[in-house]
């Protein structure tokens, strides 16, 4: 007859796991010395379980406590955005001319992790937009004309959002341009414009830090393993949090 795997943890692994968990245990304050942690291998090894996946969670945890005991819980992020991306840079809904664009943002702030909110007064640094190779959405037609600095991402204030997240208030300027009507014709003026909109933000965990993230633009670890990067719509998103 075989019996199926109990669903119930042996004694000596519940004992194992709780020293492991438990924030205020000594082996998850401090780091082992090689004989101890030979022993505890081989205590976990006669539970019948694998060693290394109890020892990469116990990594986990103390890893984690970094960001939780540091400094009260509050963690430091350092978040530079870079834009780079095809962009229509001519104002109002009826002309479009695209141009080369890129951008950067710098935004520090302090992030309280239990309560998910920052605290204090976040500070931010906008660069001049970049802007190249100008065309019109045709290849064959004359392209647009800037009379002014086109500004893509002028970052005006950072708001607490909801849910955890933060509230970007960010104006894009468009200058005067002068467009090919007809595609080679006249040159048409249209004037210059400004839109202000609010975009939302999700500060990740540092806690994703210590996981195993699959490679995607969604979000992925730094080679370093100092950060955490997105990428979505021409922007990549880089959030360094740090408790020194």
């Amino acid at each position: 007859m075989r019996y199926a795997r109990t669903i119930f943890i042996p004694c000596a692994f519940s004992f194992l796991l709780a020293l492991t968990l438990n924030p205020n245990s000594a082996s998850a304050q401090s780091p082992m010395s090689p004989e101890d942690e030979a022993i505890y291998r081989n205590m976990i090894k006669s539970t019948g379980l694998d060693p290394q996946m109890v020892m990469e969670a116990k990594r986990n945890v103390d890893s984690a406590q970094r960001w939780t005991k540091g400094k009260d819980g509050i963690v430091h992020y350092h978040i530079v955005g870079e834009y780079q991306a095809r962009t229509n840079v001519v104002g109002g809904s009826n002309w479009i001319g695209y141009a080369d664009v890129s951008d950067h943002v710098v935004i520090n702030l302090d992030w309280k992790i239990s309560e998910s909110e920052f605290v204090g007064t976040p500070s931010f640094t906008n660069t001049k937009s970049v802007v190249t190779n100008l065309r019109n959405s045709e290849p064959s037609c004359l392209p647009p004309i800037l009379k002014g600095d086109y500004e893509h991402f002028e970052l005006l204030a950072v708001n607490q959002g909801l849910g955890g997240t933060l509230e970007l208030q960010v104006q894009t300027n468009y200058p005067t341009v002068e467009v090919a009507q007809f595609c080679s014709g006249s040159r048409k003026t249209v004037p210059a414009s400004t839109e202000t909109e609010p975009v939302e933000m999700v500060v990740p965990s540092p806690m994703m830090l210590t996981m195993q993230l699959p490679d995607s633009d969604s979000l992925r670890i730094s080679p370093d393993k100092r950060s955490l990067i997105r990428k979505d719509a021409g922007w990549t998103w880089t959030f360094t949090p740090s408790v020194d």
